[in-house]
């Protein structure tokens, strides 16, 4: 019957929004997992990940994302107290940002809806920075950190890696069209509060610990 249908739909929707939600936030919580400690070792989803239909809004989603990790990078850093641990944990996280979130993948898509045009350069060379940011952070945990206490000066170059790939991004998406910008942000706010209540019901998902999202601040 169109009732029955229509309830079938119903729960075809939400079913994939929650497995949306999860694959979303499976990298953030393999990187919560190496922060605190623990294992997460994620479901298998029924179904597969499906980004917005709409690529500039995805692409937009995925560089706050990669906003909100530096924030969990940096919070990390600041509480480091050996090479060995902060390597050992950071190496595996700042990874997953990179491969989950491709940073310049995202930059170089979006740059064709910089406005006004003649901040391009204004807007690519903010992201770029971004960019090599993340990158100088991920080459220093790599290659860097070997044994002994952390030093101040190594702490505080990761903390200024995080901080200015945060602060270039900014820079980069007041460029970006703002209701898809907003769009964007709204949906990782969303997914955030979704995925806490779902995930403290659930006892393999380990600490989920998320920060304070940084355009909140």
């Amino acid at each position: 019957s169109i009732s029955e249908a229509s309830s079938k739909s119903k729960v075809s929707n939400a079913t994939a929004a929650a497995v949306n939600r999860r694959c979303a936030t499976t990298s953030l919580l393999l990187a919560l997992g190496a922060l605190h400690g623990y294992a997460y070792d994620p479901p298998a989803p029924a179904l597969a990940y499906t980004p917005d239909s709409d690529r500039l809004r995805e692409s937009l989603y995925l560089m706050s994302r990669v906003q909100e990790a530096t924030v969990q990078q940096e919070r990390f850093a600041s509480r480091g107290k050996t090479q060995e641990e902060l390597k050992k944990k950071m190496k595996l996280s700042l990874r997953l940002v990179d491969r989950s979130y491709r940073l310049l993948d995202q930059i170089n898509y979006a740059s064709q809806f910089v406005q006004p045009q003649d901040e391009l350069i204004t807007a690519t060379t903010a992201g770029n920075e971004a960019v090599e940011a993340l990158q100088s952070a991920i080459d220093f945990v790599n290659n860097d950190l070997k044994e002994g206490a952390l030093t101040e000066e190594q702490r505080n170059f990761l903390m200024d890696a995080m901080k200015t790939t945060r602060d270039e991004l900014f820079v980069f998406l007041k460029y970006m069209p703002e209701d898809k910008l907003r769009e964007a942000r709204t949906r990782v706010e969303v997914e955030n509060v979704d995925n806490r209540e779902e995930f403290d019901g659930d006892k393999d998902a380990g600490v989920y610990n998320p920060v304070k999202l940084p355009w909140k601040t």
